[in-house]
């Protein structure tokens, strides 16, 4: 169903934890062609530990969106136990997976897409968030400086 490359992306796009600076991902997909099982490991920098990386895994599961949306569950379980204000970016991991593990199962199936409204929209401009965090107030945008010149 996937090559690993496109399992690695779609891991890595439905990771919502810590910043992937502090964060890294491995997947694995092992077993007969016919019978795939996926894996999927979020590693997270984590002071205190052993090693300094947490680890959160889910493995040998015939599903990769399954794969996926287990591993993030217990990255959120275990950030529910850690503190009690840990409790809201956990729903925000697991919320922020299972969108973009929807829209993947809704790309593959060959339905049209679907404009989702942004996460994250700024008060001031009200515009999304991109991949950096950042709005239309924090950058400016190319096509406005293609103006200016």
């Amino acid at each position: 169903m996937f090559t690993h490359l496109q399992f690695a992306e779609l891991a890595a796009a439905a990771w919502c934890g810590p910043a992937l600076h502090t964060a890294g991902v491995h997947v694995s997909i092992t077993g007969p062609v016919s019978r795939p099982q996926f894996g999927v490991h979020y590693f997270v920098a984590q002071a205190g530990t052993e090693y300094g990386w947490a680890g959160y895994f889910s493995c040998g599961l015939s599903c990769p969106f399954a794969a996926i949306a287990a591993a993030v569950a217990h990255y959120a379980q275990a950030a529910k136990e850690q503190a009690a204000g840990a409790v809201m970016l956990a729903e925000a991991a697991e919320g922020h997976a299972a969108r973009v593990l929807s829209a993947a199962e809704q790309a593959f199936s060959g339905a049209p897409a679907q404009e989702q409204a942004p996460e994250i929209v700024c008060v001031v401009c009200q515009e999304g968030r991109d991949a950096l965090g950042q709005c239309g107030c924090c950058y400016v945008r190319a096509s406005e400086l293609a103006h200016a010149a």
